[in-house]
């Protein structure tokens, strides 16, 4: 597990500088810690603390969902004037050329 070898790597590290650090992680269903580290303390979000501890994300995420729905409803507008019948149907292939599109679009600015 990649998360794993990086906190005994950490761990390591802060043991050998004398080091006792505290590390703060989202409440994620991958960030599973087997390992018992003995310099680093690993406390864990409440659900759905994130937004609050890392508001910039909020706007980030924000932009880039209202910039994929601005390309979710283009496409959806162009299949109705072309007279297709299901027009809020794509494929997993356009979704994510969409997806790709509307990050591509977020300024370096909101970031």
């Amino acid at each position: 597990m990649l998360i794993v070898r990086w906190l005994k790597k950490f761990d390591l590290k802060m043991h050998y500088s004398n080091h006792h650090v505290c590390l703060l992680v989202d409440n994620f269903s991958g960030h599973v810690v087997t390992y018992q580290p003995t310099n680093v303390q690993v406390k864990f979000f409440e659900p759905n603390m994130t937004s609050f501890v890392q508001p910039c994300d909020m706007g980030i995420i924000h932009c880039f969902k209202a910039l994929y729905h601005q390309h979710f409803c283009r496409h959806a507008i162009d299949l109705d004037e072309l007279g297709k019948c299901n027009i809020y149907k794509f494929n997993i292939l356009k979704g994510i050329m969409m997806a790709q599109h509307a990050w591509d679009q977020v300024s370096s600015a909101t970031i």
